[in-house]
């Protein structure tokens, strides 16, 4: 059955990350750049948050879609990664299988969730749409 299959298959992998006092424009920029939804945001090589570029987005005024992202720029300038990521997300091992993953994504209010390995570093982000395409197939 699907829901007992590891999410290694799944798993977006990306060792992006940021730090909490990065600026937001630094970080709309990274994750523009690499089309990235969500960034885990690191301290210490310790997960503490995870910022989505729906949640910086949502603190601009839409100019982007106007030709005028220099004001959202501008306004990301002012702002740090810790100002609004989601502090201390629920983590997912890469062992992890796809019905842990669905379980803590729905009840979570999370969109994605950082993946970390073993040594706890992070491999990767899973999002819920990621594993609602996979449940469908």
């Amino acid at each position: 059955m699907k829901k007992n299959v590891p999410i290694t298959a799944l798993v977006s992998k990306s060792t992006f990350t940021v730090n909490p006092w990065d600026r937001l424009s630094r970080v709309y920029r990274l994750m523009k750049r690499h089309n990235l939804s969500h960034v885990p945001v690191v301290e210490a090589e310790k997960i503490v948050g995870i910022i989505s570029r729906r949640d910086i987005l949502h603190l601009g005024f839409g100019y982007a879609y106007e030709g005028r992202e220099d004001v959202e720029i501008g306004i990301f300038d002012m702002l740090q990664a810790d100002q609004v990521m989601v502090k201390n997300p629920a983590l997912v091992s890469l062992d992890a299988f796809v019905e842990e993953v669905a379980k803590l994504l729905a009840t979570s209010e999370m969109l994605a969730l950082p993946v970390i390995d073993r040594t706890s570093k992070v491999t990767g982000i899973i999002d819920v749409h990621q594993v609602v395409l996979f449940l469908l197939e």
